[in-house]
C-alpha cells in the first residue's frame, strides 16, 4: 500500500457499504461489529459522513442519503426563505417533515429565537397517530400506503389525549383531509400545541408536511384559521419553487 492509499476513506467507502445493504438501517453498534472497527472510529466515520451529507440520521440509525426517500424533501435556502417569515410572523418555530419507515421524521427545524431548544427535533421521528405533521402526513398519503401504515402501527398513547383507538383516527384524518390541516392539541406533551399541513410535489403527490409548534398560550385557538392559510400559501411556494426549478 503506498503513501497515497487513504485507509480513512476505505473505513468510510465500507461503513457505506455496508450500510447500503440496510434499507432499515443501522446502529453505531452494528456497523462496528461488522466493519470491524472500534466504536470510537466507528463514531467519528459516522459523524463524518453525516456531515459530508452522504448519511442521514434519526433517532439511533444511520442511513445512505438515497435510500433514505426518493422523494427527500428538500431543505436549505430556499425553504428557508420561505418559511422563516412565519416563525418571525407568529413567533411559533417551524418544522419540515417526511414520511419514513412508518413515522413522521423531522427533517429541517426553524426555530424561533427564544425557542432554540427546537432545533434538537431535527432528525428525530414522531408516532403517526399522535402529532399534527404524523396525522397530516397520514391523511394526505396514497389510501394504499396509508391502509399498510395503519395495519403495521402500534398506536400508542403519548398522553391521555392521543388517539389510540383505529375508528377515532380514521375518523380523524377524514376530517383532516376535508379542512386541509391537522392540529395536535396536547397529543404529543401537554400544554403544547401543533399545526400542519401537506407539502406536494409537483404531481400532487405527498412528499411531507410543514407544521408550527407552540404552547397553548401562544398557539392560541382563535388564530387557527390565520395560521393555516398562511401555511397553506408557504407549502404550495415549496411545491412552486423548489419542485418546479
Amino acid at each position: 500500500m503506498n503513501d497515497n492509499f487513504s485507509t480513512t476513506l476505505v473505513k468510510a467507502q465500507q461503513i457505506k457499504d455496508y450500510i447500503k445493504k440496510h434499507e432499515h438501517g443501522c446502529t453505531l453498534t452494528e456497523v462496528a461489529k461488522n466493519v470491524k472497527l472500534n466504536k470510537t472510529t466507528t463514531y467519528r466515520l459516522l459523524q463524518t459522513l453525516v456531515t459530508l451529507n452522504d448519511l442521514i440520521k434519526v433517532e439511533r440509525c444511520y442511513y445512505v442519503k438515497q435510500q433514505f426517500t426518493a422523494n427527500y424533501l428538500p431543505v436549505g435556502w430556499l425553504a428557508s426563505r420561505i418559511v422563516q417569515p412565519l416563525v418571525n410572523k407568529y413567533e411559533l418555530s417551524a418544522f419540515l417533515g417526511m414520511p419514513f419507515n412508518h413515522q413522521l421524521v423531522i427533517t429541517q427545524v426553524f426555530a424561533f429565537k427564544k425557542r432554540l431548544i427546537d432545533f434538537y427535533q431535527l432528525g428525530k421521528a414522531q408516532a403517526f397517530n399522535t402529532s399534527a405533521m404524523g396525522k397530516c402526513a397520514l391523511a394526505f398519503m396514497n389510501q394504499a400506503v396509508q391502509f399498510d401504515v395503519l395495519m403495521r402501527t402500534n398506536l400508542q398513547a403519548q398522553t391521555k389525549n392521543s388517539l389510540t383507538d383505529q375508528n377515532s383516527l380514521a375518523y380523524s384524518l377524514q376530517n383532516i383531509k376535508e379542512q386541509g390541516y391537522a392540529l395536535d392539541d396536547e397529543e404529543v406533551q401537554l400544554e403544547n400545541r401543533c399545526l400542519a399541513v401537506p407539502v406536494f410535489d409537483k404531481k400532487e403527490q405527498l412528499v411531507g408536511t410543514l407544521g408550527v409548534l407552540g404552547t397553548k398560550a401562544t398557539l392560541q385557538r382563535r388564530k387557527i384559521t390565520k395560521l393555516v392559510h398562511d401555511l397553506q400559501i408557504a407549502s404550495n411556494q415549496l411545491t412552486g419553487q423548489i419542485f418546479n426549478n
